[in-house]
């Protein structure tokens, strides 16, 4: 009788372990989706003839990469020597390569920001007084990535906007090269909830989606070594 509660603890230690695996599970299939709708969104964008495959001068224009820097990634991706990027190659060469489609998603995210304006907070504002559906975690998030999470709660984020144009100010000038660990650490337990995604906010104020993809596309990046540390 004295061992029936260890074997009930066991099993609530592996219930509590199998739970966790399929959370860890669920988040890793989200992101390899995410991850898959940037890599078709980016084929078809840099694709500009429509002719199902990337050339040199496309992958330069769209990513705005030197020459010697996109015959570089030419030699690496081009696997068929024939001067052009079909899908499967394409394919193959982000997932070996990552950063890419990452640098991608946060060109894409940047230029999102366009529609984040102090007048759209006045609208934003008139809409959404109280958070509804989880959309201050996306503030939460911003205000994380730009140094002024001092205070998470919806009179903090009221507190930040109530000088929009210094938020807009640092929203466009904010180097990713400046995320630290600990900071992405922080980003991320936003960013990793399930909610927090393109497809939930896809229905929400312009505002609260361009900030959530902005935010997911800043959590998806890879830190450089000289950046872990600190």
């Amino acid at each position: 009788k004295a061992d029936v509660p260890a074997k009930e603890e066991t099993k609530d230690s592996k219930d509590s372990k199998d739970s966790k695996d399929k959370e860890k599970d669920g988040k890793k299939a989200a992101s390899t989706r995410h991850m898959m709708g940037a890599v078709e969104e980016a084929f078809k964008k840099w694709d500009i003839t429509g002719d199902g495959a990337i050339s040199k001068y496309e992958l330069l224009t769209q990513l705005g990469m030197t020459e010697a820097q996109v015959d570089t990634c030419f030699k690496s991706a081009d696997l068929s020597r024939d001067g052009i990027l079909q899908y499967e190659e394409f394919l193959e060469w982000v997932f070996r390569d990552p950063a890419v489609v990452q640098q991608y998603c946060l060109k894409s995210a940047k230029e999102g920001l366009h529609v984040v304006t102090a007048d759209s907070f006045q609208e934003f504002w008139k809409k959404f007084p109280e958070p509804e559906d989880n959309i201050d975690k996306v503030f939460f998030a911003a205000m994380v990535i730009l140094n002024e999470d001092r205070d998470l709660s919806w009179t903090g984020v009221k507190q930040v906007l109530k000088k929009p144009h210094d938020f807009l100010a640092k929203l466009a000038t904010h180097d990713p090269n400046s995320m630290t660990e600990a900071k992405m650490r922080k980003l991320k337990y936003f960013t990793g909830k399930d909610y927090f995604t393109q497809d939930h906010y896809k229905s929400h104020h312009p505002v609260v989606q361009a900030l959530c993809n902005w935010a997911l596309a800043i959590a998806a990046l890879e830190l450089k070594s000289s950046d872990k540390k600190h």
